[in-house]
């Protein structure tokens, strides 16, 4: 049976409201309140404590555009998806699709399904070498923190548009246990489908004052909403995944602490979600017509062991990590009833890092300075078999980097600080690729070497208790690259790196008492050599750095405690991000200069409310949408503007908490994916509504 999406809409909005006016007031619990001397109540906002610039520090004192995604708001189905990230923060666009995971910040993209974004991802402090495409689940997290704008001082390759770090929840010291199951239903063309999450999550000392340890489990299951034609099959779009999530906290002494925690998850889905969205094969939304068995199965884990050791007035900090990524496909690259080879993808990637900081740990007020040194080795194996004849590359690649770095905060006056940073990085990839087409086998090799300096400068101003300005002028950068999935030649095996400088003031204010928060940010960024996918004479595709870039707009993010219940928050993004320089000769000779880059919308916005309580009921609706945007560089396909709204309300005990939530109420159809191909444009559909049960109990 299906819903006219409005009616549902109403009908949550209505009855969240409802239910929170009338909810009793010995229900009510403040989250935090302070009394002045009259006796009158305020309601802060907790204090938010961040780790963006390597050391912890409040988020209204950190000079930077930052976002975070809290333990509570993490755990709600209606905040456990990367989608979710872009109604917190402003300019911030999601590809949530079969083909790949990318987060876009403020309009910067790398090279379509390449092995290398703009966006770093870190899993406690450990890099994950293909950003948010090996990125597990978001759970068992304690905070994620969305650091906007060039991050290379810091953290070297792949940040040049931001970070995103997730870090994982602690063990704790005393036994607790807890667990959930959510009963989800999918809102698709043969009805409502039915999808289950399963966690459970165990957690206790294990040696008095010495050790404390943690368990969590996370297991997913469902048949997806995906019917495909050619076969009347419904399991195109199933989906299987666990995820599992360790720690442990080990005391030595009074002066050093160990922390080992590991996230390890395997994910297996049917991968028949493509769609022509005209042509002669078009279909309906979710409806396939795929002749093809399509699958994935992925297997990605992250482990990182992190040691502080307090030594006078500083502390040293050690971080190991190391990763594993492998996944295999089957992919009717068509998507339709055509008589193909089915498209095949065998992909392997190892990484170990380690990590060394030593940082001032002196009084308040005067020079703080970090530096560090940091190093990794990765390989990364991938076999790829494509096209009718079948055309078969296998390619190795084996890199290592090093680097050193530091930044430290100079105050110039009693509310003048002025921050320098810098990272000076090398970082080399040996790439050897076998090409087998047509009978023929050729082999290509390459060796990328780049050392690279990368300076930050950020220049504050606390004017009031409550107030900050700043200002900042930073280089990023993202490295070349070995082609795995189209190199046919010596010449289009490899491109070289992308380099940009960004500029942005931002200002940051609330209330002295914390009632309410707000930052608000202009920023400016230019890239040179910009990696684009590149069609060439011959009908071969390369990426080459044949494009310069441009993006700037404002954000904007505010949230506030109305009373000791009731929470509001909301953003604002607006950018231009267009091509500066990008002259083509293929299919025909043609200046895409001015064109709008891809996955950049002009507007990003997003607004809720949340009632919140210890006991009793508790809820929370919200909207957040998008402009329109293009998918590729052509701008021949496009996206139209779109609004989703989101609701959920509950009641919680002491020990038990029900919920009942959905997702996408109006069943917006917002593409994840869309290409140009000669018999059409091919789309993914985007999550489509979803509505959902929810029961968690605690010990």
């Amino acid at each position: 049976m299906k819903y006219d999406g409005q009616k549902l809409s109403l009908f949550f909005s209505l009855s969240l409201l409802t239910a929170l006016s009338s909810s009793p007031a010995s229900a009510q619990e403040p989250r935090q309140e302070n009394l002045k001397s009259d006796d009158s109540k305020v309601f802060k906002i907790s204090p938010i404590v961040v780790e963006a610039r390597q050391w912890r520090e409040d988020i209204q004192k950190t000079p930077a555009s930052i976002d975070v995604l809290s333990k509570e708001e993490l755990q709600s189905p209606l905040w456990n998806e990367f989608e979710s990230l872009s109604k917190k923060s402003a300019n911030i666009l999601v590809e949530q699709s079969s083909v790949q995971t990318r987060i876009v910040i403020r309009g910067t993209t790398g090279a379509n399904t390449g092995l290398q974004d703009p966006v770093g991802y870190f899993v406690n402090d450990v890099a994950l070498p293909h950003g948010a495409l090996q990125a597990p689940k978001l759970f068992d997290l304690e905070r994620l923190e969305i650091i906007k704008g060039p991050q290379s001082a810091l953290y070297g390759r792949n940040t040049e548009a931001g970070a995103i770090k997730t870090i994982t929840a602690n063990p704790d010291w005393s036994p607790t246990a807890e667990t959930s199951l959510n009963t989800i239903f999918l809102d698709g063309p043969g009805g409502w489908e039915p999808n289950y999450v399963l966690t459970g999550r165990l957690s206790s000392k294990l040696v008095e004052d010495k050790a404390a340890g943690s368990v969590a489990l996370r297991l997913e299951k469902g048949d997806g909403v995906h019917y495909n034609r050619f076969d009347n099959t419904e399991s195109g779009g199933d989906i299987g995944r666990w995820t599992l999530s360790t720690g442990a906290d080990i005391f030595i002494g009074e002066k050093t602490d160990i922390s080992f925690k590991t996230v390890i998850e395997g994910h297996d889905f049917g991968k028949q979600r493509m769609r022509y969205l005209d042509g002669a094969f078009t279909t309906p939304r979710y409806e396939t017509n795929y002749n093809t068995d399509s699958w994935e199965e992925t297997l990605t884990g992250v482990h990182s062991l992190k040691i502080d050791h307090s030594l006078d007035n500083m502390l040293l900090t050690s971080i190991t990590g190391l990763t594993h990524y492998n996944r295999d496909f089957q992919l009717d690259l068509d998507t339709g009833p055509l008589p193909t080879l089915p498209t095949l993808l065998s992909h392997d990637d190892q990484s170990i890092s380690q990590e060394l900081r030593l940082q001032s740990d002196g009084p308040e007020g005067g020079i703080r300075w970090l530096a560090g040194i940091y190093g990794f080795s990765e390989w990364t194996d991938i076999d790829f078999k494509i096209g009718v004849p079948r055309t078969e590359r296998k390619t190795d690649i084996n890199q290592q980097g090093l680097a050193v770095f530091g930044h430290a905060d100079f105050p110039l006056t009693e509310k003048l600080t002025l921050n320098l940073g810098s990272r000076l990085e090398w970082h080399r990839q040996d790439g050897r690729l076998t090409h087998t087409a047509l009978g023929t086998t050729n082999r290509f090799d390459d060796v990328l070497n780049t050392v690279t300096f990368l300076p930050k400068a950020t220049l504050s101003y606390q004017f009031l208790p409550s107030t900050m300005l700043y200002a900042s002028y930073a280089r990023g950068y993202l490295p070349g690259g070995i082609n795995y999935g189209m190199a046919s030649s010596q010449e289009t095996l490899s491109y070289d790196p992308e380099y940009s400088w960004t500029s942005e003031i931002g200002l940051k204010t609330g209330t002295v008492d914390n009632r309410w928060a707000l930052q608000a940010s202009l920023f400016h960024t230019s890239t040179r050599d910009k990696q684009i996918v590149d069609l060439q004479p011959g009908g071969i595709r390369a990426i080459s750095n044949a494009s310069e870039t441009r993006v700037f707009g404002a954000e904007l993010s505010a949230n506030a405690n109305l009373t000791e219940n009731w929470e509001i928050f909301g953003s604002l993004g607006l950018q231009r991000a267009e091509a500066t320089d990008y002259q083509i000769i293929l299919p025909a000779p043609a200046d895409l200069s001015g064109n709008r880059l891809p996955m950049a919308s002009d507007y990003t916005y997003g607004l809720g409310v949340r009632y919140n309580s210890k006991a009793g009921w508790f809820g929370e609706t919200s909207i957040n949408g998008a402009g329109s945007h293009y998918f590729d560089s052509q701008n021949s396909i496009k996206q139209s503007a779109f609004l989703k709204l989101d609701a959920a309300i509950g009641y919680r005990l002491q020990a038990a908490e029900l919920s009942l939530w959905a997702t996408n109420i109006t069943n917006e159809n917002v593409f994840s994916r869309a290409v140009a191909t000669p018999n059409g444009t091919v789309v993914e559909d985007g999550a489509p509504r979803r509505v959902g049960l929810s029961v968690k109990y605690k010990w």
